[in-house]
């Protein structure tokens, strides 16, 4: 869909705020639930403890404590094990060149190259595309009323969803440029 894009720039996002940002995504979105459900878990555990007090001779009771705590264990930990595997995989990606355009009903996000991609200008002339080749394709997210915007101060979500968000830094961006960015939360909003 060819569009008349407000902004079109290309950045990097170091590894740094790429784990600022993803705290920032599960405080806001899996955290809250994560902590329901341990609380769950624990207030079952501390009912079964006093039932297990009440009637020492049902050994159900003992197992049912048990398995609250191993489930309210894991639910705490499953949060800091998914955060600590999403952080060390981008940082296994090294700093992918990203690419955005913003438009009037959407905004694109395209990688335009990885660390991996990078070649001599020699190599460059030698690499001739194939026709089977696959090229990332762009992402694209709808600014409908689905689409959310967060700002922090060194970056701002992108989201379409709950599901999936996209971060932008905010360094190497103008102030003009990043007033674009806020006003497609501002027209959201505005729907």
């Amino acid at each position: 869909m060819e569009e008349n894009y407000k902004l079109v720039k290309e950045y990097k996002v170091p590894h740094e705020t790429f784990k600022k940002a993803y705290k920032a995504y599960q405080k806001k979105f899996v955290r809250t639930k994560s902590i329901i459900f341990t609380l769950i878990f624990l207030i079952l555990a501390a009912d079964f403890v006093y039932a297990a007090v009440k009637a020492p001779d049902n050994r159900l009771v003992y197992l049912l404590i048990m398995v609250c705590i191993a489930l309210a264990f894991r639910e705490w930990y499953n949060s800091k094990r998914i955060y600590q595997n999403i952080c060390d995989s981008y940082k296994a990606l090294g700093e992918p060149l990203y690419r955005i355009a913003i438009g009037e009903e959407q905004i694109e996000i395209s990688t335009v190259s990885t660390p991996d991609e990078d070649t001599d200008e020699e190599d460059a002339e030698e690499d001739i595309p194939e026709e089977n080749e696959l090229s990332p394709e762009s992402s694209v997210i709808k600014l409908d009323e689905d689409y959310g915007l967060l700002e922090y101060d060194e970056f701002f979500l992108l989201m379409q969803g709950k599901a999936m968000f996209y971060i932008l830094p905010k360094k190497g961006f103008s102030e003009e440029e990043l007033e674009t960015v806020r006003s497609t939360g501002k027209k959201n909003s505005a729907q």
